[in-house]
Parts: C-alpha cells; sequence; structure tokens
C-alpha cells in the first residue's frame, strides 16, 4: 500500500518531466516560428523622399527580388518631409515583427545633430540589417567665379545637413568661398532647378545627376569619391584637384528596434544574395551596391554621427 503512492508520485514526477519538457519544446519552437515561417504576409519599406530618385528606384529593385524569391509582395511606401524625419519616424514606431522596414541615408547619421530634439533615437530604436549602397557626390567648380564675386553664387542641395549640403559647406571652408545655400526637399527638384537655370549649380548624388551628365545638359568638375568613379571615368576627384574632400551618400536598410535577431538574419541574408546579383545595377549604374553585417552597419553609423556632428557643430548648422 505504501508502494503505490511512491510509484505514483514516480509517475505523476516522470509525467511533470516530460511536460516541462515539452514546455521548453514549445517554447522553443515558438521563438523559431517567427524566422521560420517569415514572410508570411506582404512586406512595407519605407523610403523617406519623395518617389523617382534614387532611394526608391533602389526599394524597388530590392522589393521585386524579394518578391520573386518569398513569392510575398513587397510594398514601396514613400513618406517624405522634414529632412527624412517623418518616414524614419514612422519606421521606428512601427510593430517590430520584420514587416516594416526602411532605406535610410547620411541624412539619419547628421539629423541628430541638427535638431534640438528627435522623434526618435537614430541608434536604439532600430535594428540595422545591412548597408546596401554608396553614392559619391558631384558639383561644378566655381571657385574662380565665387572669389571674384563673393556672396552672389547660390547652391543647391537636397536639404539641410544632406550629405550634399555638408560636402558644400566642406568646399566652401577649403575653398575659401563665399555661396548662398538654397534649400530644396531632395536633391531631384534642387536639379531641376538647374536644368530650368532658376540656380547655378547644384551639389547632387552621380545617380541623380548622370543621365544630364551624360546627354550634356550639365557639366561635372569634381567627385568626392577616393577614386574615380566608374561610371564618369573622366570627372577628376577632388583631391585631384587640391581639396580634401571623401565623402559619398550611403544607403542602410533597418527594421523597428526589437525585431527578432532571427529574421534580422534573414533579412541580411536574403539583402547579401540581392546586392550580389549579376546585372542588378542596370538601373542604378551610379551607384555602387553592396552589404554588410547588422553589426558593421550599427559601427558605420556611429561612426558617421561621430564623424559629421563635430563638423556640424564648427558650421553652426541648423535645422531649416
Amino acid at each position: 500500500m505504501r508502494g503505490r503512492p511512491v510509484a505514483r508520485c514516480a509517475r505523476i514526477a516522470r509525467t511533470l518531466a516530460v511536460a516541462m519538457a515539452a514546455a521548453i519544446l514549445g517554447a522553443s519552437a515558438l521563438a523559431q516560428a517567427p524566422a521560420d515561417k517569415y514572410p508570411e504576409k506582404p512586406i512595407k519599406i519605407i523610403v523617406p523622399f519623395a518617389p523617382g530618385g534614387s532611394v526608391d528606384i533602389l526599394a524597388r529593385v530590392i522589393g521585386q527580388k524579394l518578391t520573386e524569391n518569398w513569392r510575398q509582395p513587397v510594398i514601396v511606401e514613400s513618406r517624405p518631409g522634414a529632412g527624412t524625419m517623418i518616414g524614419t519616424q514612422a519606421a521606428a514606431k512601427a510593430d517590430p515583427d520584420g514587416y516594416t522596414l526602411i532605406i535610410v541615408v547620411s541624412n539619419h547619421a547628421t539629423n541628430p545633430a541638427l535638431h534640438a530634439t528627435m522623434p526618435y533615437d537614430a541608434l536604439k530604436d532600430f535594428e540595422p540589417i545591412s548597408l546596401l549602397a554608396r553614392a559619391p557626390t558631384n558639383v561644378k567648380e566655381l571657385v574662380a567665379a565665387a572669389k571674384e564675386k563673393p556672396g552672389t553664387i547660390n547652391f543647391g542641395s537636397a536639404g539641410p545637413g544632406s550629405m550634399t549640403h555638408l560636402v558644400a559647406e566642406m568646399f566652401k571652408l577649403q575653398a575659401g568661398i563665399v555661396m548662398n545655400h538654397v534649400v530644396y526637399r531632395g536633391g531631384t527638384p534642387a536639379l531641376n532647378d538647374v536644368l530650368a537655370g532658376q540656380i547655378p549649380l547644384t551639389f547632387a548624388t552621380v545617380t541623380q545627376a548622370l543621365p544630364q551628365y551624360q546627354s550634356g545638359l550639365v557639366r561635372a568638375l569634381g567627385v568626392t569619391a577616393a577614386a574615380r568613379y566608374a561610371s564618369i571615368p573622366n570627372v577628376p576627384t577632388f583631391r585631384e584637384q587640391g581639396f580634401d574632400l571623401v565623402a559619398s551618400e550611403w544607403y542602410g536598410l533597418l527594421a523597428p528596434a526589437g525585431t527578432s535577431k532571427p529574421v534580422v538574419a534573414k533579412l541580411n541574408a536574403e539583402m547579401r544574395r540581392i546586392m550580389a546579383l549579376p546585372n542588378l545595377g542596370e538601373r542604378l549604374a551610379a551607384i555602387e551596391l553592396l552589404s554588410s553585417s547588422p553589426e558593421e552597419l550599427s559601427d558605420f553609423i556611429r561612426g558617421e554621427i561621430d564623424r559629421w556632428s563635430p563638423v556640424i557643430k564648427k558650421l553652426g548648422l541648423k535645422a531649416e
């Protein structure tokens, strides 16, 4: 009689042990499920610019390749405004489930120094996935004319604190010239005003200016790459012309903070695959496509913030 309760307790203990093992296994399976099944519905890529620019084109190229491989629609949503902060804030507040992504550019690293307050933290509120591309900026050399008539030349950029703006300010300092900044909501509107004769020059990415340059509608006298750019080999670098300017517009893919590491890893692997596809850059001839680990992108963004914050402070730049 006394043995039965003991045996029964042993059976209960074994049952509990089995149940606990099942519970632990179940929890592990649930933890893996998001990545194993991801994606199960459409993915949205936020572009914090108006349609038609290089970021929009890049997002659509990536979206097409994701759809082909994963058999899920990819929606590209333009959310321009406030120097990319409207779209970036929307991404920061999205559910961290891997179904909302954003392509950010250099503004992501310069905005914190330009604004006294930010609606999000450029580092803490996002999970980095991969670098996607780089594009050096190009300019017209107007040193002689600017020195002859100081303060009479206007230049356009993609907006306050954009890489095109910062390169222009650094160029002004190194060349010892005075030019007036005309703010545009993106590089394309600024370039359109150059073509229309409203302003004499703009600082733009090679992607934006390449068709007009190839058509002879604009002149390009310098690129801020470390070496001459493959798509415009006849255009010298700034360094070749005596200016220590090396900078590039960069593109990176982020997800909201809290997105699971397995989902991030799956997205990263897909970006590495897509960026290595042959002929992918046919629509993006002026962009250097690349990829990175999430950790490399995180370190890169942190480094860009550290690099440009003192420059912005020295120049006294504030969001307009």
